[in-house]
């Protein structure tokens, strides 16, 4: 039989899952209020000065400290998963604010990554840390310095997308191990001594910055669609299989086949979809320059 979660476990997992919801909304406003923003002006200058995308770069920040606090009451997959998703909501917004094609395989996608997020967050669950010590902290940052080695020679050698994409996805993937590694407990006064002096946190801002500098090289030199879905896929295996062996994270038990099944349909919904003409259209890979908004 498989083990009912209890009273107190249900209630955290309702926290962690709001958070990420509202993070993978928050991204996906993100998007388009950016992707309006590239659309209105044709200098940088006055994209970054626009207040769509100064709201969508809030929107983004705003994001990134929910997935912050999912990630202490969630297993990282799960949390990892579901605002992959974004994808979801921004391939179907666009459809209303920008006119861009919803063709019947993209709704099919959509609904298979909302039944395989139901499958993922029901059955798995997160225990506690186990005691790390600092050998955890010196992996962590071996492996940053590595990653950045790696990144910035792939970036510049290499005149491929999917390489790089694939290497910003397993920094932003560090994130999530990093913040889950960063002990966020205790008065507020003691989490800013803890933010300040633990390496940790550091390392936590240097995947951040890592992955975003590699994903913007990538979608400089390849297509949305296959730079999406191999980001998506990325950052949520790698950090999720971590967490699965290392850092408490586990699947309930006899729910193994429903975590297996929401894997694979998550993932491969967000696939899809990160492949769509809608996707391509909000980040202006469709050849079609700065076209009408449909609403405002």
């Amino acid at each position: 039989m498989p083990a009912t979660p209890g009273r107190e476990e249900v209630a955290v997992l309702v926290l962690g899952l709001a958070a990420a919801l509202f993070a993978a909304a928050a991204n996906a406003g993100a998007a388009l209020l950016e992707a309006m923003a590239t659309r209105r002006h044709t200098r940088a200058a006055g994209v970054v000065t626009s207040p769509l995308y100064l709201s969508g770069l809030l929107l983004d920040i705003f994001g990134w400290v929910l997935t912050v606090l999912a990630l202490r009451y969630m297993p990282i997959v799960a949390v990892q998963a579901i605002v992959s998703g974004q994808v979801v909501i921004t391939v179907i917004a666009s459809h209303w604010v920008f006119d861009t094609p919803l063709r019947r395989i993209d709704l099919a996608a959509a609904a298979a990554n909302v039944l395989g997020l139901a499958f993922l967050v029901g059955s798995s669950r997160t225990g506690e840390l186990p005691e790390t010590g600092p050998g955890a902290t010196i992996a962590i940052l071996v492996v940053l310095v590595a990653l950045t080695a790696v990144g910035i020679t792939t970036a510049v050698r290499s005149r491929r997308a999917v390489p790089t994409a694939f290497i910003a996805g397993l920094a932003f993937g560090g994130t999530a191990v990093a913040v889950r590694l960063v002990d966020l407990d205790g008065p507020v006064a003691e989490v800013a001594r803890t933010v300040v002096t633990d390496p940790v946190a550091y390392a936590l801002l240097g995947y951040a910055v890592l992955g975003l500098a590699l994903y913007t090289v990538a979608l400089a030199r390849g297509t949305v669609g296959p730079v999406v879905a191999v980001l998506a896929v990325t950052e949520t295996l790698a950090p999720g299989l971590l967490g699965l062996v290392l850092l408490g994270d586990g699947i309930r038990e006899g729910w193994a086949w429903a975590f297996v099944l929401g894997l694979v349909l998550s993932l491969g919904g967000v696939v899809v979809l990160a492949r769509s003409p809608a996707q391509a259209s909000l980040a202006g890979d469709d050849g079609v320059a700065r076209p009408p908004l449909k609403r405002l």
